[in-house]
């Protein structure tokens, strides 16, 4: 596996820091070098915070605003890598199949509208590009067809701008577990199902967001990345202990489709059998991508990671390129996400292809379906 060289001191902090977030059973020692110390602490005041804001919401001090419609809200507690954005895509989609009028609200991470707020689309045309809206936006918008989506950091003007625009019965809010501000009627938790609470530490010694008690706000859970070997007794057990007789289902997320970059030309998830690969991600746990296209059965000959939500300049894609031709591949595979965040022309050989995801429930898919609309069809 191929990594670029970091020559940045803070992106080299940066890369220390989410070593030890990531790595790590449940319960293990806080203090196993100074490093990790330091992170400790950090993480015991930063969950110092969560608590006392936690607490000035719970007295009342901190007021929460609500708005004439439903909302749903689609999160998690740990740090990136659970499936945020396909949930929001199949959550929406499966409530306009309800024949409601569903609007999605996103705070718009990246993107320089995140302040003001913005329509982002209208279900019909795109009006931000990625630079205003943020990356995960953008791709929502390209996917949701019919299904408006608006950014902005004050989750509930942009929730009062989609009723006004589009006159929607139900807002879907992406990641604002952790959005105290806005009431919802509904709150989807998402945990990975591989490491549902990670290491078991706050931010920065671990992924978790805010202790893990703290997932008895949650009206249900969805386990993400499940497979049929999954065991997850002991994390079952963690949610019964603080969120009792709380709905609990099972996903995947699978391929769903392969496309060539730039052209409106889709191809067989087949295609990639056999063939020699090599491969570039962005995104929160690069090695799922890996896992992904070796399922695939392609024969990766090279990968190239990048920290999460990154944008590809030249130099970029000047390395992948170099690198891919070097190694004498048929194609260069990435994902939607960072498809989207290419800034720049790519070279035309190997051609560039593109693999999206989708979520599967399983043999969860009626039951999760027939949630849903109890809680939000009146």
């Amino acid at each position: 596996m191929y990594k670029p060289q970091i020559h940045n001191p803070q992106s080299a902090i940066r890369n220390s820091i989410q070593r030890v977030m990531t790595q790590g059973d449940v319960a293990a020692p806080a203090f196993s070098s100074p490093f990790e110390c330091v992170l400790y602490a950090c993480s015991q005041f930063f969950q110092l915070g969560v608590r006392s804001r936690l607490h000035l919401y719970d007295k009342g001090v901190l007021k929460q605003k609500s708005l004439p419609c439903k909302v749903v809200s689609i999160g998690n507690i740990t740090v990136g890598g659970t499936g945020k954005t396909p949930m929001v895509h199949y959550v929406a989609n499966l409530l306009k199949g309800l024949g409601l009028r569903v609007a999605v609200l996103s705070r718009g991470y990246g993107g320089n509208a995140q302040r003001l707020g913005g329509i982002v689309s209208d279900g019909k045309t795109t009006f931000m590009g990625l630079r205003a809206s943020g990356d995960e936006p953008q791709l929502l918008a390209s996917k949701l067809k019919g299904i408006p989506l608006l950014v902005g950091k004050d989750r509930y003007l942009a929730g009062r701008r989609a009723i006004s625009r589009f006159g929607v019965s139900v807002l879907i809010l992406d990641d604002a577990f952790q959005h105290l501000p806005l009431k919802r009627d509904l709150n989807l938790l998402l945990l990975d199902g591989t490491r549902p609470f990670g290491n078991g530490y706050c931010f920065p010694r671990g992924t978790l967001r805010e202790p893990v008690e703290q997932i008895k706000r949650a009206s249900s859970f969805v386990l993400t990345h499940c497979t049929e070997d999954c065991n997850l007794t002991g994390e079952r057990s963690i949610i019964e202990a603080h969120a009792r007789a709380r709905p609990i289902f099972r996903c995947m997320h699978v391929p769903e489709t392969l496309f060539v970059a730039g052209r409106n030309k889709s191809l067989d998830l087949a295609s990639l059998k056999g063939r020699r690969l090599f491969a570039f991600s962005g995104i929160a746990r690069n090695e799922r991508f890996r896992k992904t296209i070796a399922k695939l059965e392609g024969n990766l000959a090279g990968f190239l990671e990048f920290p999460d939500h990154h944008r590809y300049a030249h130099e970029d894609l000047r390395l992948i390129w170099e690198r891919a031709r070097g190694l004498k591949v048929d194609y260069i595979v990435t994902t939607e996400k960072d498809y989207v965040n290419i800034w720049t022309e790519m070279p035309s050989t190997p051609r560039l292809l593109v693999l999206a995801v989708s979520i599967s429930f399983g043999d969860d898919t009626e039951a999760f379906a027939s949630y849903l609309r109890s809680q939000i069809v009146s």
